[in-house]
């Protein structure tokens, strides 16, 4: 009978490991729950609590794709590429969630959804074209190819975000905002969404 080596086979993870994105749900959630409402939204805004929360989670998540894309550009190391696509798919799945919160927030706050309003089909577009990029990329034998593509993603995102005209889509809703109480709150909800983002990648990682 074949014995598994020690160094091959995979550690299962402590107990504690799985509190991690526990802990973090709920304080997304007490955060939301707790957080100050605004002035002209009222308790409307803590679905743009999690709308913003999870986009600027996902575009720092494509900020650190677009870093090992670039490694891998460079170097062409698989060791790259470990780290690439574990990233470049968590990064997708929390922008897509911010755009469907988006969507949550638009009919609460403006009683319906609005698909042509210019950053929503920005983010939109953005979000199709990241998937598509990801995939192709993923049939990529060349590395560099591969690297190049993952690293362009988030730019792409930020020049369909910076044209897109604001209709109805309120300006930067922390740097614009005269409330710091309202200001902690979307980042604080940013960086619990990051560190769960993190979580995912870490996850993937070493179960891949």
């Amino acid at each position: 009978m074949q014995i598994e080596s020690s160094q091959t086979r995979k550690r299962p993870f402590p107990t504690w490991f799985w509190g991690i994105p526990l802990a973090l749900l709920l304080g997304v959630a007490l955060l939301v729950a707790l957080g100050p409402e605004e002035r002209t939204l009222g308790g409307g805004i803590r679905s743009v609590y999690l709308h913003v929360g999870l986009i600027w989670a996902g575009l720092v998540g494509f900020g650190g794709t677009a870093v090992l894309g670039l490694g891998l550009l460079i170097t062409a190391k698989v060791s790259w590429l470990r780290w690439l696509s574990p990233a470049g798919w968590v990064a997708l799945g929390f922008y897509a969630a911010g755009i469907f919160m988006s969507m949550v927030a638009s009919a609460d706050n403006w009683g319906a959804v609005f698909l042509q309003e210019p950053r929503m089909a920005a983010s939109l577009n953005g979000l199709a074209v990241a998937i598509i990029l990801l995939i192709v990329g993923s049939w990529q034998p060349w590395l560099r190819v591969r690297g190049a593509l993952a690293a362009s993603i988030i730019f792409i995102l930020l020049w369909f975000n910076l044209r897109a005209e604001l209709v109805l889509h309120p300006p930067n809703p922390i740097a614009n905002s005269d409330a710091t109480p309202i200001q902690f709150t979307f980042l604080l909800a940013t960086a619990l969404f990051v560190g769960l983002a993190a979580w995912f990648v870490w996850l993937l990682r070493k179960t891949s």
